[in-house]
C-alpha cells in the first residue's frame, strides 16, 4: 500500500485540547449531531478520527457504547486517560494503521466523524466501508470544512483536500447509498491570516441507510 505523508498527530496529542477554538468547534459539532441525528440510548456509536475524544465524549452519555477510532496512538492514549479518570466503562478505542489493511467494527448505529475527511486521500472508498459497518437505518454524520483556499491549516503538508463543497460531500453520501442526505452549517471558524481575520465555514452532512422495509 502506498504510504502518504501525514501530519504528526502523536507529537501534538498532549496539547491538543488546549486550544479553545478547537474545543468550541467540537462542542458545536456535538450539538449539531444531537439536533440532526438525535442519538438514542440503545445506539452503538463509532467516531472515525476521534482524536482525543472531544466529540466522542460529548456524545457518549447519549448512547449505549462508543468506539473511538484513530490512526494516532498518542491521541487515543489521551482519550483513554480521560476515560479512565472519569470512570467511563462503555468506551473502546481502536487504533488503525493506515499503511496496512484494516477494517472497522460492524454493527454500528451511529457513525460520526469530525474534521477528519479532509485528511482522507480517497473519501469514496472510505464511505463505502462506513456503509458496510452500519446497521440498516443507521445514521452517518460527517463534519468538515467547506471548500476553502488552502489557508485554513498553518501547515497543509500531507493534507489532500481543502475542505469540500456541499455538493461534493453530499455526493459522497449519495454514491455510497445513503438517503435523506442534508447539510447544515455548524459554525464559522475565524483565523488571522496576513493581518486580517478570515472565515472558514464548517458543515455537518447527515444521511441514513434505508431499513429493509423502506
Amino acid at each position: 500500500m502506498t504510504q502518504h505523508i501525514r501530519p504528526d498527530f502523536d507529537s501534538r496529542a498532549s496539547q491538543w485540547d488546549n486550544l479553545p477554538r478547537r474545543v468550541a468547534l467540537a462542542k458545536a459539532v456535538v450539538e449539531a449531531i444531537i439536533a440532526e441525528a438525535d442519538p438514542q440510548p440503545g445506539m452503538r456509536m463509532l467516531d472515525y478520527g476521534a482524536g482525543t475524544g472531544l466529540v466522542t465524549l460529548g456524545l457518549l452519555p447519549l448512547v449505549r457504547e462508543a468506539i473511538a477510532v484513530d490512526s494516532s496512538r498518542g491521541m487515543l492514549e489521551q482519550l483513554e486517560t480521560k476515560a479512565k479518570e472519569a470512570g467511563i466503562t462503555n468506551l473502546q478505542t481502536c487504533f488503525i494503521d493506515l499503511d496496512s489493511e484494516w477494517h472497522l467494527p460492524k454493527g454500528i448505529d451511529l457513525l460520526v466523524s469530525s474534521m477528519t475527511m479532509h485528511h482522507v486521500p480517497e473519501p469514496a472508498p472510505l464511505m463505502a466501508h462506513f456503509k458496510e459497518c452500519m446497521n440498516p437505518g443507521a445514521q452517518l454524520c460527517i463534519a468538515d470544512l467547506e471548500l476553502e483556499d488552502g489557508s485554513f491549516h498553518d501547515d497543509a503538508t500531507g493534507i489532500p483536500h481543502k475542505g469540500f463543497s456541499i455538493e461534493q460531500m453530499e455526493g459522497y453520501f449519495s454514491e455510497a447509498g445513503f438517503v435523506d442526505v442534508r447539510t447544515v452549517l455548524i459554525m464559522t471558524v475565524k483565523k488571522e491570516r496576513d493581518g486580517l481575520f478570515q472565515e472558514y465555514p464548517v458543515n455537518l452532512t447527515t444521511g441514513r441507510l434505508e431499513h429493509a422495509c423502506d
